[in-house]
């Protein structure tokens, strides 16, 4: 027995139009972080109840320039947290961010470079470690954005703007 389908011409739609109502409803649910920018750092950086977290390696934290056009350094106050620490199991990574004093009665503001991996910590702390999506702000301009005002500074004072300037880095010279 042969099926008579719907043409094309209204399935395709219909499946999109569903496709589109689910996602709709599926992004509801989900966990949305807040992104927040420069003076909401200025404002909240080493208040009670509040912590910076620089998500970057940490020889970016300590002043390495990660590439060309991203300065090395961390904004005055904020600890080192590496998001590749998450990646250890996760009892480990729960004692590791404990010990740091990320945790789930604090308010978190993580950066990084531009946003991208802090924002991926974000989501880690909250599906892997249940924190709470309203404790937790990405700073989504991060180190970039921060430098762009020039009253910001990044420490150490000797880090790497990023810029090819830079010339005695060893970054910039390919070593």
């Amino acid at each position: 027995m042969k099926r008579n389908y719907p043409p094309l011409e209204i399935a395709a739609p219909l499946m999109f139009a569903l496709i589109f109502i689910l996602a709709l409803i599926y992004s509801a649910f989900e966990p949305h972080v807040e992104d927040v920018d420069s003076s909401f750092v200025k404002e909240h950086s080493g208040k009670p109840g509040y912590i910076l977290v620089d998500a970057r390696p940490e020889e970016s934290y300590n002043g390495k320039s990660p590439r060309p056009g991203v300065p090395g350094g961390h904004i005055p106050g904020a600890i080192n947290f590496p998001l590749e620490n998450l990646t250890m199991r996760t009892q480990i990574a729960a004692a590791l961010l404990a010990r740091e004093g990320i945790t789930k009665d604090k308010t978190i503001i993580i950066y990084c470079n531009t946003g991208v991996l802090s924002g991926r910590m974000a989501d880690q702390l909250i599906r892997r470690f249940n924190f709470s999506s309203e404790k937790i702000k990405n700073y989504r301009g991060s180190t970039v954005e921060w430098v762009k005002d020039p009253h910001n500074i990044l420490l150490p004072p000797e880090h790497e703007t990023g810029f090819l300037t830079d010339v005695n880095s060893e970054s910039f010279r390919g070593k």
